[in-house]
Protein backbone atom coordinates (compact mmCIF):
# COMPACT_ATOMS: atom_id res chain seq x y z
CA UNK A 1 0.00 0.00 0.00
CA UNK A 2 1.35 3.39 -0.83
CA UNK A 3 0.88 6.08 0.81
CA UNK A 4 -0.05 9.34 -0.48
CA UNK A 5 2.11 12.98 0.70
CA UNK A 6 -0.91 14.33 2.50
CA UNK A 7 -1.32 11.55 4.62
CA UNK A 8 1.96 11.27 5.64
CA UNK A 9 1.91 15.52 5.96
CA UNK A 10 -1.02 14.39 8.43
CA UNK A 11 0.51 11.67 10.41
CA UNK A 12 3.35 14.01 11.09
CA UNK A 13 1.53 17.06 12.10
CA UNK A 14 1.04 15.96 15.88
CA UNK A 15 4.68 15.10 16.67
CA UNK A 16 5.45 18.30 15.37
CA UNK A 17 3.23 20.32 17.56
CA UNK A 18 3.66 18.26 20.84
CA UNK A 19 7.51 18.93 20.07
CA UNK A 20 6.95 22.54 19.59
CA UNK A 21 4.76 22.39 22.44
CA UNK A 22 7.31 21.00 24.36
CA UNK A 23 9.68 23.92 23.88
CA UNK A 24 6.92 26.32 24.43
CA UNK A 25 6.32 25.28 27.97
CA UNK A 26 10.24 25.06 28.49
CA UNK A 27 10.17 28.78 27.28
CA UNK A 28 7.73 29.56 29.25
CA UNK A 29 9.41 27.56 32.45
CA UNK A 30 12.22 29.98 32.33
CA UNK A 31 10.11 33.02 32.44
CA UNK A 32 8.24 32.02 35.25
CA UNK A 33 10.98 31.01 37.10
CA UNK A 34 12.22 34.41 36.89
CA UNK A 35 8.62 36.15 38.44
CA UNK A 36 8.40 33.30 41.01
CA UNK A 37 11.98 34.45 42.22
CA UNK A 38 10.52 38.01 42.43
CA UNK A 39 7.31 37.27 44.63
CA UNK A 40 9.74 34.90 46.84
CA UNK A 41 12.40 37.66 47.04
CA UNK A 42 14.68 34.83 45.69
CA UNK A 43 17.72 36.74 43.51
CA UNK A 44 19.28 33.32 42.56
CA UNK A 45 16.32 32.22 41.41
CA UNK A 46 15.55 35.20 39.25
CA UNK A 47 18.75 35.45 37.90
CA UNK A 48 19.07 31.51 36.65
CA UNK A 49 16.26 32.74 33.98
CA UNK A 50 19.07 35.02 32.47
CA UNK A 51 21.88 34.65 30.10
CA UNK A 52 24.75 36.37 31.05
CA UNK A 53 25.16 39.76 29.35
CA UNK A 54 21.28 39.87 29.32
CA UNK A 55 20.04 43.52 29.38
CA UNK A 56 16.66 45.62 29.98
CA UNK A 57 15.70 47.60 27.28
CA UNK A 58 13.26 50.30 27.36
CA UNK A 59 11.90 53.97 26.23
CA UNK A 60 12.67 56.91 28.41
CA UNK A 61 9.51 58.61 28.25
CA UNK A 62 11.34 61.61 30.32
CA UNK A 63 13.57 62.32 27.93
CA UNK A 64 13.19 64.66 24.73
CA UNK A 65 12.98 63.42 22.62
CA UNK A 66 12.28 60.04 23.42
CA UNK A 67 15.35 57.57 23.96
CA UNK A 68 15.92 53.96 23.89
CA UNK A 69 17.76 53.35 27.26
CA UNK A 70 19.83 49.97 28.65
CA UNK A 71 20.33 48.60 31.75
CA UNK A 72 21.89 45.55 33.03
CA UNK A 73 20.16 43.11 34.97
CA UNK A 74 22.15 43.36 38.01
CA UNK A 75 20.70 46.32 39.67
CA UNK A 76 17.06 44.62 39.01
CA UNK A 77 18.19 41.09 41.23
CA UNK A 78 19.21 43.25 43.63
CA UNK A 79 16.57 44.62 44.66
CA UNK A 80 14.85 41.47 44.67
CA UNK A 81 16.52 40.34 47.30
CA UNK A 82 15.43 43.33 49.17
CA UNK A 83 12.06 43.70 48.07
CA UNK A 84 10.61 41.70 50.83
CA UNK A 85 7.67 39.63 49.22
CA UNK A 86 6.32 42.82 48.18
CA UNK A 87 6.23 42.38 44.82
CA UNK A 88 4.29 40.56 41.98
CA UNK A 89 4.11 40.74 38.09
CA UNK A 90 1.17 38.62 36.54
CA UNK A 91 1.39 38.05 32.65
CA UNK A 92 -1.67 36.51 30.85
CA UNK A 93 -2.76 36.14 27.10
CA UNK A 94 1.14 35.20 26.30
CA UNK A 95 2.09 34.21 23.11
CA UNK A 96 5.36 32.64 22.68
CA UNK A 97 7.10 31.95 19.37
CA UNK A 98 10.42 29.12 19.07
CA UNK A 99 12.35 28.20 15.83
CA UNK A 100 15.05 26.35 16.87
CA UNK A 101 17.12 27.72 19.85
CA UNK A 102 15.60 31.48 19.42
CA UNK A 103 12.18 32.14 20.80
CA UNK A 104 10.51 35.45 21.62
CA UNK A 105 7.50 35.83 24.44
CA UNK A 106 5.08 38.42 24.22
CA UNK A 107 2.99 38.72 27.37
CA UNK A 108 0.61 41.29 29.05
CA UNK A 109 1.56 42.42 32.34
CA UNK A 110 0.49 43.88 35.51
CA UNK A 111 2.34 44.15 38.32
CA UNK A 112 1.59 44.44 41.87
CA UNK A 113 3.39 45.95 44.88
CA UNK A 114 1.87 45.04 48.47
CA UNK A 115 -0.69 43.38 46.27
CA UNK A 116 -2.27 46.58 44.78
CA UNK A 117 -1.98 47.58 41.12
CA UNK A 118 1.07 49.60 40.95
CA UNK A 119 1.43 49.56 36.77
CA UNK A 120 1.26 47.00 33.40
CA UNK A 121 1.98 47.43 30.18
CA UNK A 122 3.41 44.69 27.97
CA UNK A 123 6.76 42.24 28.47
CA UNK A 124 8.82 41.26 25.30
CA UNK A 125 11.56 38.72 25.70
CA UNK A 126 14.07 37.29 23.80
CA UNK A 127 15.39 34.08 24.65
CA UNK A 128 18.26 31.72 23.37
CA UNK A 129 19.23 28.11 24.03
CA UNK A 130 22.12 26.66 24.69
CA UNK A 131 23.67 22.92 26.26
CA UNK A 132 21.72 23.97 29.63
CA UNK A 133 18.53 25.44 28.55
CA UNK A 134 16.62 28.39 27.81
CA UNK A 135 17.67 31.83 28.93
CA UNK A 136 16.78 35.13 28.72
CA UNK A 137 19.11 37.86 26.40
CA UNK A 138 16.62 40.63 26.45
CA UNK A 139 14.03 42.03 28.36
CA UNK A 140 12.10 45.13 26.83
CA UNK A 141 8.52 46.38 28.65
CA UNK A 142 6.22 49.18 28.20
CA UNK A 143 4.95 50.45 31.28
CA UNK A 144 1.79 52.64 32.15
CA UNK A 145 -0.36 53.19 35.59
CA UNK A 146 -3.91 54.17 33.91
CA UNK A 147 -6.13 51.33 32.72
CA UNK A 148 -4.45 48.57 34.22
CA UNK A 149 -6.28 44.96 34.26
CA UNK A 150 -6.46 43.21 37.70
CA UNK A 151 -5.96 39.49 36.95
CA UNK A 152 -5.68 38.76 40.72
CA UNK A 153 -9.34 40.65 40.87
CA UNK A 154 -7.23 41.45 44.44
Amino acid sequence: MRLRPAVIALALVPAFAQAQSAEEKAVLATVHRIFDGMRAADSAMARSGFAEGARFASVDSRSTPFAIKYDSVGGWIRAIANSNRRWDEQIYDVHVRVDDNIAQVWAPYTFYLDKAVRHCGVDSFVLLKDAVGWKITELSDTRRTTNCPDPLGK
